[in-house]
């Protein structure tokens, strides 16, 4: 069975140290990529291949919105990552922005932060080039 490539797009260096810890199980699930700012989500995208797309709305410099936007739109239709909001933002409005742009899934920070890893999980590896 293949791993469960994951990008992770959040600005909380914190954050980001304890998803990558929830989120690494040898052999099934691994973050290979991160990224703090819109335009290093984008770098990643046009880099490498990922099953799994985690996003925090609000970065430092630029919005997990435009880095969904260009996810869908890099990748054809058979390669679409599985894209994962995750915010501290559980507005109507931004939630209707991120479904709007792409995602698959919006989730609160501070509600359902464990429910990510069970949605990961359910992921499937997507083919490799």
């Amino acid at each position: 069975m293949s791993v469960i490539r994951i990008l992770l797009i959040e600005d909380s260096a914190l954050l980001r140290t304890r998803l990558v810890e929830m989120l690494s199980e040898p052999g099934r699930l691994a973050v290979t990529g991160c990224a703090a700012t819109e335009q290093e989500a984008k770098a990643c995208i046009d880099a490498g291949e990922y099953d799994v797309l985690l996003v925090d709305v609000e970065l430092r410099e630029g919005s997990g919105i435009g880095a969904i936007r260009h996810a869908r739109s890099r990748y054809p239709p058979e390669l679409q990552p599985l894209v994962i909001v995750l915010t501290n933002y559980p507005l109507p409005a931004v939630r209707s922005r991120c479904l709007a742009a792409g995602a698959d899934h919006f989730l609160d920070k501070m509600r359902q932060f464990e429910a990510v890893k069970g949605l990961i999980a359910g992921a499937r590896p997507l083919p490799r080039a």
